[in-house]
C-alpha cells in the first residue's frame, strides 16, 4: 500500500469539480481512497482521519490544493495523481483550445468578465460561502448556494439582506433549481412546460421534475430554497420570493410546492401566499398539519404532486400498504439514500420498525463528496447491510442529472451484489429495492440505469413512493408486480 500526495500552492479549484474529479480518481485500478481538497483546517483534519495526510499536505495553507491518493502500489498511487493533474487542467481549459488567460479568481473578477451575469452560483466550504454570496450580492446578482455547513444566522442575514436589494437567495445546500430551462446543481434533463415547482429539497425538485417530465408534462422554472428555509427563524423568505416569481410568470399555469418538515405558522403564511397565485396549486408538506387553503389540492407523496400537476389526479392513496410494525415483522427495510427528502418520504410511508439513513446529510457530507457524487461510503453501507440477520430488504435511491455521479447503478452494483452473496451464505434472503430519479435526457439515462440494476435481480419502480412501498410488501411476503 503507497499513499503519495501533490500540493499546488495558490491554485483554488471550486468544490463542485474537486468532489467530482475525486470520485473519477476513487474509480481507478489500484486505488483505495483519494481525496482532492482545498487544505483548510477542517480537510486537513479530514485527510488526517482517513490517513491521506501526507508530510506534504501537513503545511499547506487553506489557499493550496491538495491531491492525496492511496493505493496498492506506488505506481498506481502516481497514476492516479497524474490523473488527477490532467482532470483538473481539462476543466481549466475551455473546449476547443487553450485558455488564453488564466480564470478568475473571485465572484468580482468573473463579474468584470461578465459585466451582464445575474447569479452567482456559490459552491465553497460553508465557513467561506456567506462571505462570497455577499459579495455577489453588493455586485447585484442573485445567488444560487450549493455550499452546506453554512450557518443558520448567517443564511438569515443573507436573505434579508438579499430582499432588500430585490434580489433572491437560493439556499444555502440548494441542491437543484432549474431557470429558463438551465439546471443548476443536481437537475435533470426535462421538458419546459407550464409547470412551476418551489422546493426546499434538492432530490425532492428532481423526483418531481423527472416524474412530470414522464408523464408528458413540462417544466417553466423549479426554484430551489435551501432546506431550512420554512423554519420559524428564516421566515419563508426566499419561498416567498419564488411564489411571487412564479405568479408573474405567464407561462406557468401550475405551481407545485415541496416543503420539508417546516414551522407552521411559516408553513401557514407560505400556503396563503401560494393560494394568492390564482394559479393551479398542489402542496407536498412533509409532516405538517397545517390546513390548506381552498384553491390549493395536497399531494401525499412526491408522485402524487406531479401526477396532479400534469393530469389533475393523484395515484390511489394506498400508504396504508406500507406500515408495517417491528412487533408484526421480526426483520426490517434498511433504507440508505442519496436523497434527503426522499428518505423522508420513505419513513414517513413506512412508518416505525425500520432503518432509513440520509448520506447526504451534512454529517457525511462535511469535508467529502455528496453522495451522488462519491456513493463510497453508501456503497459500504450496502455492503455492511447484507451482513446484517435484521435486513430483510435493502431500498436505495439513485439519482441522475448533469452533475452526478457518471454511473450511479454501476457504481453500487459491485456493492450489491457483496450484500445479496453475505445473505445467501447465512441462509437469508436479501431482496434490493430502487428507485432511479431522472430521464432518458439525462447524460446517464434512465432506462439503461434501470436495465442494469434489473439484470443483477434488483426490484425497479417508478416513483420512490411506490419503491417504499413495495419494500414493505416484500418484507412480509406480499406479491409485488
Amino acid at each position: 500500500m503507497s499513499t503519495l500526495a501533490f500540493v499546488r500552492e495558490r491554485a483554488y479549484v471550486d468544490s463542485v469539480s474537486l468532489l467530482q474529479a475525486s470520485a473519477e480518481v476513487l474509480g481507478l485500478p489500484g486505488v483505495e481512497d483519494a481525496a482532492l481538497v482545498m487544505a483548510t483546517d477542517l480537510n486537513r483534519e479530514l485527510l488526517r482521519e482517513s490517513g491521506l495526510l501526507t508530510s506534504e499536505a501537513t503545511t499547506a495553507s487553506a489557499n493550496d490544493l491538495v491531491m492525496s491518493v492511496r493505493a496498492t502500489s506506488e505506481a498506481a498511487a502516481r497514476a492516479a495523481l497524474e490523473h488527477a493533474e490532467a482532470l483538473l487542467l481539462r476543466r481549466r481549459i475551455p473546449p476547443g483550445g487553450e485558455s488564453t488567460s488564466s480564470p478568475p479568481r473571485s465572484i468580482r473578477s468573473a463579474r468584470r468578465l461578465a459585466s451582464d451575469a445575474r447569479l452567482a452560483v456559490i459552491s465553497v466550504p460553508g465557513p467561506f460561502a456567506a462571505g462570497e454570496a455577499r459579495l455577489a450580492l453588493a455586485d447585484g446578482m442573485h445567488v444560487f448556494l450549493f455550499s452546506d455547513n453554512v450557518p443558520l444566522e448567517a443564511e438569515v442575514a443573507l436573505k434579508l439582506a438579499a430582499r432588500r436589494r430585490d434580489l433572491m437567495v437560493m439556499g444555502p445546500d440548494c441542491g437543484t433549481a432549474i431557470l429558463q430551462g438551465v439546471g443548476l446543481g443536481f437537475a435533470n434533463v426535462v421538458n419546459r412546460g407550464p409547470i412551476g415547482v418551489v422546493g426546499a429539497s434538492g432530490t425532492g425538485i428532481q423526483e418531481v421534475t423527472s416524474l412530470v417530465h414522464q408523464l408528458g408534462g413540462g417544466i417553466s422554472h423549479a426554484i430551489g430554497t435551501g432546506s431550512r428555509d420554512m423554519h420559524a427563524d428564516v421566515g419563508g423568505i426566499t419561498t416567498l420570493q419564488a411564489l411571487e416569481l412564479l405568479r408573474d410568470d405567464p407561462r406557468t399555469e401550475t405551481i407545485v410546492l415541496i416543503s420539508k418538515p417546516s414551522d407552521p405558522r411559516v408553513a401557514a403564511e407560505v400556503l396563503q401566499a401560494l393560494a394568492r397565485t390564482q394559479k393551479r396549486a398542489v402542496a407536498y408538506l412533509q409532516s405538517s398539519v397545517v390546513e390548506l387553503p381552498e384553491r390549493v389540492v395536497r399531494a401525499n407523496t412526491l408522485e402524487a404532486a406531479a401526477r396532479l400537476a400534469v393530469t389533475q389526479s393523484a395515484p390511489e392513496d394506498s400508504s396504508h400498504v406500507g406500515r408495517v410494525s417491528d412487533a408484526a415483522v421480526p426483520r426490517e427495510v434498511r433504507g440508505l439514500f442519496c436523497g434527503g427528502t426522499l428518505c423522508q418520504e420513505a419513513a414517513i410511508l413506512l412508518g416505525d420498525g425500520h432503518t432509513l439513513e440520509d448520506f447526504g446529510d451534512d454529517q457525511y457530507t462535511r469535508g467529502r463528496a455528496h453522495p451522488m457524487i462519491d456513493p463510497t461510503l453508501r456503497n459500504q453501507a450496502i455492503a455492511q447491510a447484507g451482513r446484517d440477520p435484521r435486513v430483510g430488504v435493502l431500498l436505495l435511491d439513485f439519482i441522475l442529472g448533469r452533475g452526478a455521479h457518471t454511473d450511479p447503478a454501476g457504481a453500487a452494483l459491485p456493492a450489491i451484489e457483496d450484500a445479496v452473496a453475505a445473505a445467501r451464505a447465512e441462509g437469508r434472503e436479501l431482496r434490493v429495492v430502487a428507485r432511479v430519479v431522472g430521464t432518458d435526457l439525462d447524460p446517464q439515462r434512465l432506462t439503461r440505469q434501470e436495465a442494469a440494476l434489473r439484470a443483477a435481480g434488483v426490484h425497479v419502480y417508478g416513483s420512490n413512493a411506490a419503491a417504499a412501498l413495495a419494500a414493505a410488501a416484500l418484507l412480509h411476503g406480499t406479491a409485488v408486480a
